[in-house]
């Protein structure tokens, strides 16, 4: 049987779900606030805003909950201001973490222009290429992508690789790690092949730097399979996608999150080919272990259940008469 097309929204790879959901757009305040002021900055009499503010906030990301970790987040940028000034370069990462925050929880106007703003602030201060400005040309990037604008998620993209390419080459993990959040955005866009190039580009060294085996790898490479399930090398992507299932039940268990996710992705893959019968075992598992599993997503968890119903319709379509019935998952 010949498989659906892509482009084609009654085949299960229609589905606009290539980023895993579990994966949260990068925060960078956090992660790189403290090695900024020691670099640039003389020790401030001041003293730091508490840790546990930070790891509460953490914490609530990791829950999904961005309302709450707005209002976190909102509260660690006013006590920034208070200790170092509104324009002291931890304030401004932490604005970056709330802006991102903010169209998280939805309110993307106004995450937009807070990034814009601080872009434009960075810029000023710093230069096209200076780390602190592309972490946040690459948080716009990401809000874009996230807002179903990929062609204007792609451009931003292509300036900060171009700048991290030239800075630090192409064998470095921040230069892989664009490349990577490029081939999803190009993906989004449907350009296929520039996406796969570009996972293939980011795989060498996400396995050289971290190993074959780290989350990176893997995701990296899942949305490859992807990429090329859309593109309908449906083998390829069969292929890939099964590896790596096998991969993180070793490392994870059968019921964690990943695992699941990647069932669904199999799921799709097989139904775009016509696959039915395979495609609703691994629709079948991924819908009733999302719906149990510690951390899914509403939007998983949502999805997954349109994934078993859109296969198990084409099944009994393509069934003799019809007139087949398909098991309801956890019946």
């Amino acid at each position: 049987m010949s498989g659906a097309a892509i482009g084609d929204m009654q085949s299960p790879l229609a589905m606009p779900l290539r980023r895993l959901p579990w994966l949260v757009l990068p925060l960078y305040g956090l992660l790189v606030a403290a090695p900024l002021r020691a670099a640039e900055e003389p020790p401030s009499d001041q003293p730091a805003a508490p840790a546990a503010d930070s790891e509460h906030f953490r914490k609530l990301l990791e829950k999904g909950d961005f309302a709450e970790a707005k209002k976190q987040a909102q509260s660690i940028v006013d006590a920034d201001a208070q200790l170092y000034g509104p324009q002291d370069p931890k304030t401004l990462l932490d604005r970056l973490d709330l802006a991102v925050v903010q169209g998280r929880a939805g309110d993307s106007i106004k995450a937009e222009e807070e990034i814009r703003a601080l872009l434009t602030l960075l810029l000023r201060r710093y230069g096209p290429d200076h780390n602190e400005t592309l972490k946040c040309e690459t948080a716009l990037a990401g809000l874009l992508d996230a807002l179903r604008r990929p062609h204007e998620a792609v451009k931003e993209y292509r300036v900060v690789l171009d700048s991290r390419q030239r800075i630090s080459g192409a064998d470095d993990i921040e230069t892989a790690r664009v490349q990577h959040l490029l081939g999803d955005a190009l993906a989004g866009a449907q350009e296929y092949p520039e996406a796969i190039q570009q996972f293939r580009q980011a795989e060498v060294v996400f396995e050289k730097v971290l190993g074959a085996e780290h989350p990176e790898a893997l995701l990296n490479r899942s949305n490859l399979a992807l990429a090329e399930g859309e593109h309908r090398d449906y083998e390829a992507s069969e292929k890939d996608l099964k590896e790596i299932l096998t991969v993180r039940e070793r490392l994870f268990g059968p019921g964690h999150i990943s695992v699941l996710m990647t069932c669904f992705e199999l799921g799709r893959v097989l139904g775009g080919h016509g696959r039915y019968d395979e495609a609703l075992t691994y629709a079948t598992r991924a819908e009733e272990g999302l719906r149990t599993a510690t951390g899914a997503s509403s939007s998983a968890i949502a999805q997954s259940r349109q994934l078993w119903e859109k296969i198990a319709a084409d099944l009994k379509q393509n069934q003799a008469g019809g007139n087949s019935v398909v098991q309801e998952p956890g019946k």
